[in-house]
């Protein structure tokens, strides 16, 4: 059992989704607009946190009030691109899911990557709930 079960290929599904979004949202190719924001919004459930790649523990209104205010901070000089790499199915118990993956942001020619490690909850009718995330930084070489 892995990405090839229903569940993982779910939690998949919804980290590139919504790194898609994030994409879209800081390069500012996306109305800035309530609509279109509560596409993370209805991601993150109430009780989300976040350890950052430098290590500073976020809460819910944290994240959503940074990425409220980073729209179109992107891409205005160097073309910006977020790819999610080497998914690894890490817990499935249903309806908890724990996925680790590996983010890669490229700003022209300067790319970061992190690690990343998320815990959703599967819910039946709306997909992914988001629960946790935590990032750690990791060499663009590795």
């Amino acid at each position: 059992m892995g990405l090839d079960h229903a569940l993982g290929r779910a939690a998949l599904h919804e980290v590139v989704d919504l790194h898609a979004f994030f994409e879209t949202w800081l390069c500012g190719t996306v109305e800035n607009t309530h609509a279109v924001f509560s596409r993370l919004e209805n991601a993150l459930g109430e009780e989300f946190t976040m350890v950052s790649p430098s290590g500073a523990r976020l809460q819910r209104p944290d994240v959503i009030g940074w990425l409220r205010g980073a729209h179109g901070t992107k891409g205005k000089q160097d073309p910006f691109h977020i790819a999610v790499v080497e998914p690894e199915l890490l817990l499935l118990r249903p309806p908890l899911i724990i996925l680790r993956y590996i983010e890669e942001q490229a700003a022209g020619s300067v790319v970061t990557r992190r690690r990343s490690t998320a815990v959703f909850e599967a819910l039946a009718e709306k997909g992914m709930r988001w629960l946790a995330l935590h990032e750690t930084w990791i060499s663009p070489d590795s």
